[in-house]
């Protein structure tokens, strides 16, 4: 056989094989990293399934596409440095887990603005967030967190919706830090007497230099602390089923048409150097009395009630609502 035939068969058998190993290493690869398509608006949907990767998926996936995660356990610690869409296959929150992989890290870390979560068991981080979010625009929607240090942190987050999320059994349920202009709606946080973290407290949700947020139509019970606003200014509590709040260096808050419950500690509500907040509406609980106590620095705050005492060395007293 002439030298140019056998080469012209060499070379043919060389395509073949290459052909081959493409078609094979783009299966393989579909299969690990899921299934990538684009959407009637031309933005990135991915499916992810168990065995499966997240983190890959949220990698391929262009901005403001989607990812969808079928149901199952994702032990994985996630970055999100773009918008995106990430939800579970709906319906399944409590079967779809992602547990932190590293404990010591966030089990998502958002960076990016316009980020949605929706629809996860998010829980395993001992001492980081289950959520944490330096982005804005965000929404945290429809999540279980548990068995986190803090469940949902907001850092420098502006213009975030958190809602119907069920947060139970970490150190602190919601936290928001220099955070402003964020919507905090329809959430359940509790504690059942096991919580992660060093301290022996838990607080639902804790407010420290943000200003400007709604907290409304939340559930907050069996914690040591409801809500604590420090250096925070100008929110609003309305219509919630909450503990003991207590406002430090804060001003201009309202405190409205909430129930309040009492559990363990003799103040409904404790006001420290704190300015023209207003406390009017509230109820409290069966066998439970409102007891407003202010320091003598706190001035100037509107009560529906009448002075209970003065006494301590005559720098504080206290109010009861009606």
């Amino acid at each position: 056989m002439p030298l140019s035939q056998i080469n012209q068969k060499i070379i043919l058998v060389l395509f073949l094989v290459f052909v081959i190993s493409a078609l094979y290493i783009l299966s393989a690869n579909k299969e690990k990293y899921s299934d990538t398509f684009l959407g009637n608006d031309n933005s990135s949907i991915t499916n992810v399934h168990p065995g499966d990767s997240i983190q890959q998926a949220i990698n391929n996936t262009s901005p403001c596409g989607t990812v969808t995660v079928y149901p199952g356990l994702y032990k994985e610690n996630l970055v999100v440095n773009r918008p995106l869409i990430i939800i579970s296959n709906p319906g399944e929150t409590n079967n779809t887990i992602v547990q932190a992989a590293d404990p010591e890290e966030d089990v998502f870390n958002v960076t990016a603005d316009n980020v949605t979560i929706s629809g996860f068991n998010i829980k395993g981080t001992t001492s980081k967030a289950g959520i944490y979010c330096s982005g804005s625009g965000g929404n945290i929607t429809g999540n279980k967190l548990s068995y986190n240090n803090y469940g949902v942190y907001l850092n420098d987050s502006n213009r975030s919706i958190l809602e119907n999320n069920e947060v139970n059994n970490n150190s602190v349920g919601i936290y928001l830090r220099n955070s402003s202009n964020n919507q905090l709606k329809s959430n359940k946080i509790s504690c059942v007497g096991i919580f992660v973290g060093l301290d022996n407290n838990a607080t639902g949700i804790y407010l420290e230099d943000s200003d400007n947020n709604k907290l409304m139509s939340s559930t907050i019970s069996k914690l040591w602390d409801g809500v604590n606003l420090t250096d925070s200014s100008n929110n609003e509590l309305n219509n919630n089923s909450i503990l003991q709040n207590y406002l430090i260096n804060s001003n201009n808050n309202k405190v409205l048409n909430n129930t309040i419950e009492k559990l363990g500690y003799s103040y409904s509500v404790v006001l420290a150097n704190s300015q023209n907040n207003t406390l009017q509406g509230n109820t409290a609980s069966p066998n439970t009395e409102i007891k407003v106590f202010y320091s003598f620095d706190s001035k100037n705050n509107t009560f529906e009630g009448e002075r209970y005492t003065v006494n301590e060395q005559g720098s504080r007293c206290v109010y009861r609502e009606r």
